[in-house]
């Protein structure tokens, strides 16, 4: 019980405050992408392979698997990782070029980022159970 409630039966307090810190580094770092933005506008590739990035890699590697960051085998991984991520801001990128008046719109851009993120999170988690040693 925490707080006089109940708790889900896996819950973990830790991961529930690393995923926190996570949102707000996002946040932070979209805060400053959008001033710097004001200052002198860029691509939204730009915010787009921030947030992607930022979340994808946060998400799975600091708040999921913070106790094995020090471990060789993760960062085998983590490598393994960065071409297909690469390679798909690349085609995020190029539906944004390709079709101007449909991608950049922020009612599709953001839920194209979320289902990349879902896709991208089940592919890495098979490529770092390939390289874990359990």
């Amino acid at each position: 019980m925490l707080f006089g409630y109940r708790v889900e039966e896996n819950f973990d307090l830790t991961l529930e405050q690393r995923r926190g810190r996570l949102m707000w580094v996002n946040g932070g770092g979209i805060g400053v992408l959008g001033v710097l933005y004001v200052i002198h506008p860029f691509s939204a590739a730009i915010f787009q392979g921030y947030f992607l990035t930022s979340l994808y890699y946060g998400d799975n590697f600091y708040v999921r698997r913070r106790d094995n960051l020090a471990k060789p085998w993760l960062w085998k991984a983590i490598l393994a990782t960065i071409p297909l991520h690469v390679l798909l801001l690349l085609v995020i990128v190029w539906l944004d070029w390709t079709f101007p008046n449909f991608f950049p719109k922020i009612v599709v851009s953001i839920p194209i980022l979320f289902v990349t993120f879902g896709i991208e999170s089940v592919l890495f988690d098979r490529i770092v159970d390939r390289f874990s040693p359990q």
